[in-house]
């Protein structure tokens, strides 16, 4: 096991990503359809691109996309069942082949720089499946993994690393770097999984219930900082120039840039004293959770942090719904949410309700349906099929949507009225249901509000989500929350707090 380095500078300026926006480059449930891809998402930060999951054809998914494989620096796997890591191997070799032929146009040498790794961080497990297919596929490539593996002691089982010797039966492979063996703590969360001075955003996981080891990851942007006020700042300057040149600053503005580097007051032999700007914008918070029918050790991670106040996006599964569709309501076999939620239960998986009401207890204000089953269309796909294009207009488009929708709109209603009128009865009638669902998302919103205003109790039976209450109140307003239901290519933009 590779020991981890932690930071000795606590005081080293920390510069958070501006961009934070998500594409979605596979939202089915299991298996794929024709509509949507095995699960895979990825978040871009600016000059960086972190995978969550890897379902098979994420390679080709993300070949469709605007984004650049060979600025891929980190894959998180939330579990190991086949639609979250199929595509990983081949994902891998992509990126590995396109980083080549980047840097061989430039004339350099690829992966010549010790840090040009990808790390994957998964539950246990992950380490062995990624080596054994790499020896057994004959995969080679110049480019440097890392594998680290979220380990934790339970009740009944220990998750202990795989293959962590590095000469035993599962050495390591040709253009693997030994990895990390990270213990959860005491409480069995793991709360610096990647830390804020990488790259200006913490990864904190937990580990969620379903029916193999399975982890959500909670990311939180450092804070920014203030802007400095100038209009008071620069009589301060002008006043000490000669005792800020006699510090080795040749310009007055020098010094500011330092003080906000090293974040250390700066005292002058007047007395007057410059501090660093106050920390005071707040960071973006994201939750990504994988299949899970009660992910409530997310929700221990964030109440134990009291700089989360709320979540800017929460990402959770709905495979299930008690939302009748077309053949349901024809043949009169619509299920109470009660029956939905056991069954989805039985498997390890949420509906669309419960996703609501856990939205409800971490305080998101976004909410997107993913890992979606069989009975979901994907209506945005007949629309716009060639492309990756953002959400089909309606009131859950948030407003940094509003001109890329516009862009895109002329497009959309052109091969709308190409369909003939069945086609198009049978979109608006998909279009309409999929509203439904996130209805009922938000009646389960309205359902945790209740429950928590009444400080009501969890229904602790066993054959019952534990995160389930089945009283819907539809007086209570839910407008603090906006619901999606994602589809392939789906882009959110996460905008910053003081933008």
């Amino acid at each position: 096991m590779e020991k981890r380095v932690r930071p000795t500078d606590s005081n080293r300026s920390i510069n958070p990503p501006n961009q934070f926006e998500i594409t979605f480059l596979g939202t089915s449930a299991g298996k794929p359809t024709i509509q949507r891809n095995p699960s895979s998402l990825a978040l871009r930060m600016d000059g960086q691109i972190w995978i969550f999951d890897c379902g098979e054809a994420t390679t080709h998914q993300i070949m469709r996309t605007n984004l650049k494989p060979s600025n891929v620096t980190k894959i998180f796997i939330t579990h190991l069942h086949g639609d979250h890591v199929l595509g990983l191997i081949s994902f891998l070799s992509h990126i590995g082949d396109r980083a080549e032929a980047d840097l061989a146009s430039k004339n350099q040498h690829p992966f010549s720089d010790s840090s040009d790794v990808v790390e994957i961080f998964g539950p246990s497990g992950i380490r062995e499946f990624v080596r054994s297919t790499l020896r057994l596929t004959k995969t080679h490539s110049l480019l440097k993994i890392k594998v680290n593996e979220l380990l934790r002691h339970s009740k009944d089982h220990v998750f202990t690393p795989s293959l962590s010797n590095p000469t035993g039966p599962g050495r390591l492979w040709h253009n693997e770097v030994l990895g990390e063996d990270i213990w959860s703590d005491q409480n069995g969360l793991w709360n610096d999984v990647v830390e804020v001075n990488h790259c200006g955003v913490r990864v904190s996981a937990a580990p969620i219930q379903h029916t193999i080891e399975c982890v959500g990851y909670l990311l939180t942007e450092a804070n920014r900082r203030e802007k400095f006020d100038m209009v008071k700042l620069e009589p301060i300057l002008e006043r000490h120039a000669d005792e800020i040149k006699g510090m080795g600053f040749k310009v007055l503005p020098a010094i500011l840039s330092h003080l906000e580097k090293t974040r250390k007051p700066i005292s002058f032999s007047t007395g007057v004293t410059l501090h660093p700007p106050s920390l005071s914008i707040r960071g973006r918070r994201i939750m990504i959770l994988g299949d899970t029918c009660d992910p409530s050790a997310m929700a221990a991670l964030i109440e134990h942090d009291a700089e989360v106040q709320s979540i800017d996006l929460l990402v959770h599964e709905a495979t299930g719904t008690s939302v009748p569709d077309a053949h349901e309501r024809k043949q009169e076999e619509r299920q109470s949410e009660f029956q939905v939620a056991r069954k989805m239960n039985e498997r390890g998986h949420s509906t669309s309700f419960m996703a609501g009401q856990f939205a409800h207890r971490v305080r998101a204000t976004r909410l997107i349906l993913n890992h979606l089953g069989g009975k979901f269309p994907a209506p945005q796909a007949a629309l716009c099929p060639s492309k990756s294009f953002p959400p089909f207009a309606s009131s859950s488009t948030q407003p940094e949507d509003q001109n890329a929708v516009k862009t895109i709109h002329a497009e959309m209603w052109k091969k709308f009225e190409e369909m003939d009128h069945p086609r198009r009865a049978k979109l608006v009638e998909e279009l309409a249901w999929l509203k439904a669902v996130e209805n009922d998302a938000l009646d389960g919103w309205r359902s945790a509000a209740r429950q928590h205003s009444r400080n009501l109790p969890q229904n602790n039976k066993p054959d019952i989500p534990p995160n389930i209450n089945h009283e819907r109140n539809p007086g209570k307003s839910a407008d603090d929350l906006l619901v999606s239901v994602a589809y392939d290519f789906l882009q959110i933009n996460v905008p910053r707090s003081d933008q």
